[in-house]
């Protein structure tokens, strides 16, 4: 099989094309700018009224650039179905200044058109080192919160919805959706699917960063093991017995100090770490099914996987394929195996 595998983090994008008649080291393999810091440097060459449109991706840097735009007395407008890459509630988005609707004045209002998966652009790039770029699946990860209903908070939401799909099924591998199983408060990652969809009618496979880390790293987990991605954004934890998860930890990263995040994870795979208080500092969420009390190898990736150096964790880097930054590709990759192997669809 042949996969295109796409992890969109909120610093870098992160991409492997695997080919399984290859080995994983001498598939081609690349870790760029996330697409809203590429998108946040358009902006900053623009002066004048803006109005943006496209998709909904992953707001981070371009959120930013927008509110200084903002501030420099601009008036700001965006298609709605972009104005959900700021926040996924429209009136907090119109809270910050920002118009709603399609473009204002056409002429009068410089236009900023963004999407956070551009495949004729790496079709381009790709082929002139000689690759097909033929694929039987597509894998694309994408953190989504999701649209939480009104007076709910999105962090709540998000927790509440993976808790879900943990108690439904605990298997690494099944934390993925396909194009037509995907949640309709999914904004984002059904966007991913209708950016695909322009250029590729290959089965495509959608996950959450959180879990697409998770998988990426389960071949390196031995025995007990707790398996942590520490990313730029949020930094997620998994409790894994028996290659199950039977406990998920999720906080921002920027909150985090080395003696927070030792003490929260040791709580946490005892089971004695509550829920509200991590939410109350500005996480998201914590359950552990099942507590474990015994020895525990401890598995960390991510870009501030270096937080660990100031605990007294006993812990091991994990790079799948010899490279950390890997990591969430080779969980893509799994969840397109498990789901389209024995398939044998081929893709456009």
């Amino acid at each position: 099989m042949k996969i295109l595998a796409i992890d969109i983090g909120a610093g870098t994008q992160d991409i492997l094309l695997f080919d399984s008649e290859k080995k994983i080291e001498n598939c081609t393999s690349l870790v760029l700018p996330t697409p809203s810091k590429i998108l946040a440097e358009k902006l900053k060459k623009i002066d004048g009224n803006l109005y943006v449109c496209g998709d909904t991706i992953g707001g981070g840097s371009l959120s930013r650039a927008i509110l200084r735009h903002l501030k420099k007395g601009y008036r700001v407008s965006m298609e709605e179905s972009a104005a959900y890459s700021i926040r996924n509630n429209l009136d907090e988005v119109r809270s910050m200044g920002i118009e709603v609707g399609s473009n204002p004045s056409p002429g009068h209002f410089q236009e900023l058109e963004i999407c956070e998966i551009d495949l004729p652009l790496l079709r381009q790039f790709l082929t002139q080192f000689g690759e097909d770029f033929n694929f039987d699946v597509i894998s694309v990860a994408v953190q989504d919160h999701g649209v939480a209903p009104k007076g709910v908070s999105d962090r709540t939401f998000r927790f509440e919805k993976m808790e879900e799909m943990l108690r439904k099924d605990n298997r690494p591998e099944s934390f993925h959706f396909t194009e037509d199983s995907i949640p309709d408060y999914y904004l984002r990652m059904k966007s991913a699917v209708k950016a695909v969809r322009r250029t590729f009618s290959s089965p495509i496979v959608v996950m959450d960063t959180a879990f697409s880390a998770i998988s990426g790293c389960l071949d390196e987990a031995e025995g007990p093991s707790l398996i942590v991605n520490a990313g730029n954004g949020h930094t997620i934890a998994a409790l894994l017995i028996n290659r199950k998860i039977e406990g998920l930890y999720e906080h921002h990263t920027h909150e985090l100090t080395p003696e927070k995040l030792e003490n929260h994870l040791r709580l946490f795979v005892r089971g004695e770490l509550n829920r509200q208080k991590v939410f109350e500092d500005n996480g998201h969420g914590v359950i552990t099914l099942a507590p474990f009390f015994g020895e525990i190898s401890i598995r960390v990736t991510g870009p501030n996987r270096d937080l660990f150096n100031g605990t007294s964790l006993q812990f091991t880097y994990a790079a799948p394929a010899e490279n950390t930054m890997m990591t969430g590709p080779m969980g893509l990759i799994k969840a397109a195996l498990y789901r389209f192997q024995k398939a044998g669809s081929s893709g456009q």
